[in-house]
C-alpha cells in the first residue's frame, strides 16, 4: 500500500476518533443545557437529571442512568458516530486543511444545536454567541476577505430573519420564529460567509417547510404548530459546509 494512503488512512482514523469523542461532550452538553446545568460535566438523565456513568467511561461507551436506571445510549451513541463521520468527512473532503478544520468543528456545533432544538424546541445563546467568535476568529486566520464575507454573512441572515420574525407577529399575530432562530441565523451566515449563505439556510427552510406540509397534510401537526426551524436550519447548513466550505 502507498506511504500516502497509509497517511490518509492512519489521518481519516484519527479525525474519525477525535470526532467520535468530541461527540460525547456533545451528548453531555445537550442533555446538561436543557436541564439548568453548567455546560462541561458529564451526561445527565433527561428523567431525573442523575449521572448516567460515573468517572470518565461515558465518553467512550455511554451508560445508563445510575439513579433511574433510564437508557440513552442510543441517543448518546448515534450522537458520537455523528460527530465522528462529519470529523471523517471533512478531512477527507478538504484534506489536511484549515477548512477541514473549520467544517468538523462547525458540524460538531451544529449537531449539538440541532439536537437541542429537536428534543426540547430550545435554542441557547451560550451555543451560539462562542460559535460566532470560533467562526470569525478562524475567518480571520485566513484573510482580511474571508473575514469580511463572514461578518456580512452573519449580519445579513440575522437582519432577513429578523424580518421574518416581524412579518410573522404581523400576520399570524404571533412570533412564527424565536430570537434563537435569528442568532442561529447569525452564526450560519458567519460560519458560510457570503458565498454559501443563502443555499445553506434554503437547504434549512425547503427541508422544514416540506416536513411541515407533509405533517399538516397528514394531520400530525396543524397550522400553527411549533416547526423546530432551528433543527432544520443545522442539517442543512451541515450539508452546505461539505458542498461549498465554509467561510472564504
Amino acid at each position: 500500500m502507498p506511504a500516502d494512503a497509509v497517511f490518509l488512512a492512519l489521518a481519516v482514523v484519527t479525525a474519525g476518533t477525535a470526532g467520535y469523542l468530541a461527540g460525547g461532550f456533545v451528548h453531555a452538553i445537550a442533555t446538561r443545557l436543557p436541564a439548568g446545568q453548567m455546560a462541561l460535566g458529564p451526561p445527565v438523565c433527561t428523567s431525573c437529571s442523575g449521572e448516567p456513568v460515573r468517572g470518565n467511561a461515558w465518553l467512550i461507551v455511554p451508560g445508563a442512568c445510575s439513579r433511574c436506571g433510564r437508557n440513552d445510549r442510543r441517543m448518546a451513541l448515534a450522537t458520537q458516530l455523528a460527530g465522528a463521520l462529519a470529523s471523517a468527512l471533512a478531512l477527507l473532503r478538504y484534506g489536511i486543511t484549515r477548512d477541514a478544520l473549520a467544517v468538523a468543528l462547525f458540524s460538531l456545533l451544529l449537531l449539538l444545536i440541532l439536537r437541542i432544538d429537536w428534543e426540547h424546541h430550545l435554542i441557547f445563546t451560550i451555543t451560539i454567541v462562542p460559535g460566532i467568535g470560533l467562526a470569525l476568529l478562524l475567518a480571520t486566520l485566513e484573510s482580511p476577505a474571508t473575514l469580511l464575507s463572514a461578518t456580512v454573512g452573519g449580519l445579513g441572515a440575522a437582519a432577513v430573519f429578523g424580518l421574518f420574525f416581524l412579518l410573522g407577529i404581523l400576520i399570524y399575530r404571533r412570533a412564527a420564529l424565536g430570537a434563537g432562530d435569528i442568532l442561529l441565523a447569525g452564526l450560519i451566515g458567519t460560519m458560510t460567509g457570503v458565498r454559501s449563505v443563502v443555499p445553506a439556510l434554503f437547504l434549512g427552510m425547503a427541508t422544514a417547510a416540506g416536513i411541515g406540509i407533509v405533517l399538516v397534510a397528514l394531520r400530525r401537526k396543524s397550522r400553527m404548530d411549533y416547526i423546530p426551524y432551528g433543527a432544520y436550519l443545522c442539517a442543512g447548513t451541515i450539508v452546505a459546509l461539505f458542498l461549498w466550505g465554509p467561510a472564504g
